[in-house]
Formats: structure tokens, sequence, C-alpha cells
């Protein structure tokens, strides 16, 4: 009997995704996938090896410094899933119909100036009698879900809201800092004002995302605004860190109570220099992200199309330019140049198949020569199915 029990209850537990599949079949959907990340310093080599380990070569610190040259280093990714749907019932007789979406979404971002990176790497002996500034130099982490409802009217515009559980946030910058050796390295004076946080227990909040779409048959082209995540959240329990001081000495002594190795090595040294501020509740804002996107037809089965994203903590917009064409019945394709977000100019290629009434499948690259070489600065790839 109690066998026979357990059957059942295990062929209920495998109906389930049936069911949920036959009524997902009944309405329009979507999932997407992705995953890209982008540095303007770091090639694959260098990136790999500073996270799994490994011997790194002083000409790949060279390199890496040598391209990054004067500006802020820059490392960031992104991932995530969407999935999105709609009913196909009116709501109410409004014309419009109800729809929503579940986002899981990671988002990094690392910056650093070029004395930063040179202090980490090879020290301050090329830096003697010069200042070093670390100013701006910070690191970000956010992992966080959004669950959403919302309306679709006419043109596909909708507007979604919904709750969202950020479980892990890492925030971290150098407000101000530099750092001086005299020449004859017999002074030191160093400088640093920073904070950093993390949550120690999940935070909760609320998010929107809106989309408005110029889609008429009398204009030769389309104009489509998305945005995305955008919202607060609050943080019941963080951990937060503050450091205001300076470090001022000459003739770097020995010995002594001044900036010597006992005092180094003394038990209270540095103390009060950290401030601690354990479970602390927080305000913070999402890494909401806005997209906009133009698209002209330049004949009858091919167009050129411009796009531009702004946010999801990115140092600079992301643009991107391209050319798209028909293939065929089911096939639509394209290839475009990006520049911005985390790094340097890229170029991207797609493909599409799509079967009217039935579904279409989406595979987009970005850096397609990132998945073949370690001296490039990034890859992306993102899948997306249609249901139709």
């Amino acid at each position: 009997m109690k066998d026979m029990k357990r059957r059942v209850v295990l062929l209920g537990l495998l109906a389930v995704p049936f069911l949920g599949l036959a009524q997902w079949d009944s309405i329009p959907w979507s999932v997407t996938v992705w995953g890209q990340h982008r540095s303007n310093t770091l090639d694959h080599e260098l990136g790999r090896k500073l996270v799994r380990g490994g011997f790194i070569d002083q000409p790949l610190i060279v390199a890496a410094g040598e391209t990054q040259g004067g500006d802020m280093g820059s490392f960031g990714y992104a991932t995530g899933l969407d999935l999105r749907w709609k009913l196909n019932r009116m709501w109410k007789e409004s014309g419009a119909r109800v729809c929503g979406s579940v986002q899981v979404k990671s988002v990094g971002d690392i910056r650093w100036t070029p004395e930063l990176f040179d202090l980490v790497f090879t020290g301050n002996a090329g830096h003697l009698g010069r200042w070093d500034v670390l100013d701006g130099s910070r690191f970000r982490y956010a992992t966080w879900v959004h669950a959403a409802i919302g309306l679709e009217g006419k043109y596909q515009n909708r507007l979604e809201a919904g709750l969202v559980c950020q479980p892990a946030g890492i925030h971290a910058r150098v407000h101000n800092g530099y750092f001086y050796v005299d020449s004859e390295v017999d002074s030191v004076l160093g400088y640093v004002r920073a904070e950093a946080a993390f949550n120690e227990k999940p935070a909760w909040g609320i998010a929107v995302n809106a989309e408005w779409h110029f889609l008429r048959e009398d204009a030769p082209f389309a104009f489509h605004l998305r945005l995305q995540n955008v919202g607060v959240t609050f943080v019941p329990s963080q951990n937060q860190f503050a450091v205001d001081t300076m470090i001022q000495t000459s003739g770097l002594t020995f010995a002594g109570e001044s900036w010597s190795i006992e005092a180094l090595e003394s038990g209270d040294f540095g103390q009060g220099l950290l401030v601690s501020n354990p479970a602390q509740s927080a305000w913070s804002l999402l890494p909401g992200r806005l997209d906009a996107s133009f698209e002209y037809p330049i004949g009858p089965r091919s167009g050129w199309d411009v796009a531009a994203q702004v946010g999801e903590w990115m140092p600079f917009p992301r643009a991107m330019t391209g050319y798209r064409r028909a293939i065929g019945k089911h096939w639509q394709a394209g290839i475009q140049i990006i520049t911005g977000g985390w790094g340097r100019t890229r170029p991207a290629a797609w493909a599409r198949y799509r079967i009217p009434g039935e579904h279409a499948w989406m595979l987009y690259i970005e850096d397609p020569f990132g998945w073949g070489t370690d001296g490039a600065y990034g890859r992306g790839v993102t899948l997306r199915y249609q249901s139709l």
C-alpha cells in the first residue's frame, strides 16, 4: 500500500512539468539566457591566471599596463535569465493583456587607476618621488531575482512592477586616496578615504520594467525603448566599513615607536584606522538599464540597426550599429560593431530562425574572436527562444 502511494505521488510529481508545458504552450512566452564579460586592460590569458592561478609572466603585466595607459582600468560582467509571458485574452475589455516576467541577474563591476595597477603587480619601485592617485577605484557586485506582473497594450508596449530579492551584494569604493614615497626612500605619505559594505541578509524591494515601441505600417522605420530593473531595495542587515586616515612618517626608522618593524608587530598597530558598523540597515538602488534602438530598412530583405545602452554600472554607454538581412523563408542574420561598456571596440554576429505561428530561436555572439584566442578582451553569448 505504501509503495502504491509512493508511485502515485511520484507520477504526480512527474506530471507537473508536462502540465506546465501544456499551460505555457497556450500563451505567448519567451526565455532568454545570456552571459558576457569585458575589460579594457585584462586579456583572457591574464584574467584566467588571476582567477584560476598560475605563473604570471612579466610581459603580460607590461602589456596590460601599456594597454590601459593613463585611463581607468575596468572589468565587468553581466549574466542572467529572463522569462517573459502574456495572456491571449484582453483584460476587462481594456485593450490590454496581462503580462509578466521573472528575471535572474548578476552584474559585477571593477575599476582601478593606473597607479593602483602598478602598485599591485609591480610595486612602487618605479614610482619613487611620484604621487600615486587611487581615487575612483571600486568593486561592485549584485545578484537579484525580479518577479513582475503588468499590462501589455497596443504595439507591444508594456509596463510591469514587482518584487525584488537580492541575496548578495557588495560595494567598495576609494573616494580619495594617494601614496607617496620619497625618491631617497626616507619618507612616506599616504591617505585614503574609502568605504565598503556587503549584505549579511537578503535585501528586498520593488522594481519596474517598461517598454515603448514605435511600430507603424506607414512609417519606414521602427524605434524601441526598454527600461529594466529600475528600483530600490532595503537591506535589513549590512556590514559597513569605512576608512578615513592619513599615515605620514620621515626617516623610515626601524626602531622605536614610529613607522617601524616593532610598531608593525605590535598588536594595536592600525587600531582605529578601520571603522566597522555591523548589522546596519540601508537602502540601495538596483543597477537598472535603459536600451534604445532604431531600425531602418535599406532594401526589401535587409536593414540597418543602431542601438545604445546605459546603466548596469557600465563605465561608458554601450553603442552598437550593424547590418541585417533575411535569408530564405525562415532565417535572418546580422553583423554589428560594438563600442563602450567595459571595453574596447569589438564585433558581434547573430542569427535567427523563425517559423511563423510556432516559434523562433536566436543566437547572438559578442566578439567571436574571444572564443578562440587568449589575446581577446572579452566574450559574450545570448540564446533566446520565443513561442509565437
